[in-house]
């Protein structure tokens, strides 16, 4: 119905009485829409400010993926503020954990994101080396597209074929 003040003011409410009680899962549903809210509205500090208590309740129940995700969306929102150390910051601590986690999907998104972060900051060697970091993983995972989205990427940042299957042929740690 677009009534989106009304709906906010709805779900803040909803949220607090969630938090008084302690029912994470349901203040993390309300949490959501909210967020849904402040997108739709593109209000990015209350956005923010949204998935920083997202972050806090996914740590609370002890949720990785969760937690990853808390991660790359304050990266994702810090990135389109123009904050790309901060963007950097943020996606290197839920690539971490999704080390930490092993978990492969998450490991290549987060490499990529960032090396697109680097990209942004001028750093292109280093960019160049979270994407070859990703593009080796993947292919050990065998995520296609992926692999097919990295080559492509790295051959815009001037890498041959030859040159990207080089540095596949490296050890990575």
């Amino acid at each position: 119905m677009h009534k989106w003040d009304d709906a906010s003011n709805t779900l803040l409410d909803c949220s607090v009485i969630c938090s008084d009680n302690n029912d994470i899962y349901n203040l993390l549903d309300c949490l959501g829409n909210l967020i849904y809210v402040y997108e739709f509205k593109e209000e990015w500090d209350m956005v923010f400010e949204l998935f920083k208590k997202t972050l806090k309740a996914f740590k609370e129940i002890r949720d990785e993926k969760g937690v990853i995700t808390s991660y790359f969306n304050l990266g994702i929102i810090e990135k389109k503020r123009d904050k790309f150390e901060e963007a950097t910051r943020y996606f290197k601590k839920g690539t971490n954990i999704a080390i930490e986690s092993n978990y492969a999907e998450s490991i290549i998104k987060g490499l990529s994101y960032v090396g697109e972060a680097l990209f942004c900051l001028g750093r292109r060697r280093e960019a160049q080396d979270q994407f070859l970091k990703a593009l080796h993983i993947a292919n050990e995972v065998k995520a296609e597209n992926a692999i097919l989205q990295l080559k492509v990427l790295l051959q815009s940042l001037g890498l041959s074929i030859d040159e990207i299957l080089h540095e596949l042929k490296k050890p990575r740690n």
